[in-house]
């Protein structure tokens, strides 16, 4: 798999709290702002087939607005049943105001 760098949001679209969903290539990312940390993982949840965008925010973790799982932003791991497998996680970067995950992409 190669790595990408793609640009996903300006940091005024995502303050403190909020999210975004974005596409790249077919896969779907969530782009979250926790606690002043931005953080991008699979925008689903692992449990079932449902956006995480639908979900909120809890200190550095998201909850699952379908059973309630919630994951860890940082590692993606789950912290609460019914999910017990990981969601990715993926590195982000702020460059120039402009919001960057790397993405990981087949060949």
């Amino acid at each position: 798999m190669t790595e990408q760098w793609v640009e996903v949001a300006t940091i005024d679209e995502l303050p403190i709290g909020k999210m975004k969903r974005v596409e790249i290539e077919g896969h779907r990312y969530l782009i979250a702002n926790a606690e002043g940390n931005i953080y991008a993982v699979d925008d689903q949840c692992s449990h079932e087939d449902i956006s995480l965008y639908l979900g909120c925010i809890q200190g550095e973790n998201i909850k699952c607005s379908l059973h309630g799982s919630r994951f860890s932003l940082k590692t993606g791991e789950p912290l609460e049943a019914p999910a017990d497998e990981p969601i990715g996680t993926y590195e982000t970067r702020i460059n120039v105001k402009k919001v960057l995950i790397k993405t990981r992409k087949k060949p």
